[in-house]
């Protein structure tokens, strides 16, 4: 078994781009040690190849996995062990968006978006779950969305396996609190990531990754002493 290190470990899943690759260089600029996953090898390369130079004092390690499978989450909890020998944040970031209509979209749709945005959530907990009971200071972080309370047309797919998320979250609240595992759901608006390729959107009109990153980052790090268990960030209202 690996002796776990004395530098803090950060997980999230989905980080190979956009808001998790934001929370994923965020912590690494505080010098925290990173694990991250995505599905594409080659996003996972490219970022490797850079690491050592932007972030010397940082240990990145990088998984390639489809979440939605059980194995994966296990998987991916022995590397962690493997490497580091602790966990004290994990972020479940990895999300699918897609537009749809229930009645009108993809018969699959609605189960894709469940496996991908939700039982990934819970796989992965589960799989991590020692690390977390024996944390110091450990933290669970949900990215949600604002889709769970403006119901925007037409994602109703989406907005169903968000709703869903939420109510995970809410369940991990009631059963890590025994572990004094400190958790928060964090709800964007409309941020600009590769979600938005092939649509014409000014950015300037939708939220930057590095602002939830930012939002992230001071949750982890000012929560002692205080508990922010729901947080809501939309783009201002004049863009």
């Amino acid at each position: 078994m690996t002796t776990p290190s004395s530098v803090p470990v950060i997980a999230i899943s989905g980080a190979s781009a956009g808001i998790g690759l934001a929370i994923a260089e965020d912590f690494a600029a505080l010098s925290w040690n990173v694990s991250i996953s995505a599905r594409t090898q080659d996003d996972l390369l490219n970022l490797e190849k850079r690491w050592a130079t932007d972030y010397p004092e940082s240990q990145l390690h990088t998984i390639a996995l489809d979440l939605a499978q059980p194995t994966a989450a296990e998987m991916w909890a022995e590397a962690i062990q493997k490497r580091f020998g602790r966990l004290d944040v994990l972020v479940h970031n990895l999300g699918q968006f897609q537009p749809g209509t229930l009645l009108g979209g993809e018969v699959e749709q609605l189960t894709n978006l469940m496996n991908t945005n939700v039982l990934s959530a819970h796989y992965l907990t589960r799989a991590l779950l020692p690390f977390l009971e024996t944390a110091e200071n450990a933290h669970l972080i949900t990215i949600g969305s604002v889709a769970t309370t403006d119901w925007p047309a037409p994602l109703a797919a989406y907005s169903i396996s968000k709703y869903a998320l939420e109510g995970w979250h809410r369940a991990m609240q009631k059963e890590l609190s025994p572990y004094r595992v400190q958790t928060t759901l964090i709800r964007p608006g409309a941020t600009y990531t590769r979600s938005w390729e092939g649509v014409e959107v000014d950015p300037k009109t939708l939220l930057q990754p590095a602002q939830i990153a930012r939002l992230v980052t001071q949750t982890v790090l000012g929560s002692t002493g205080a508990h922010l268990d729901e947080i809501t960030i939309r783009p201002e209202a004049n863009g």
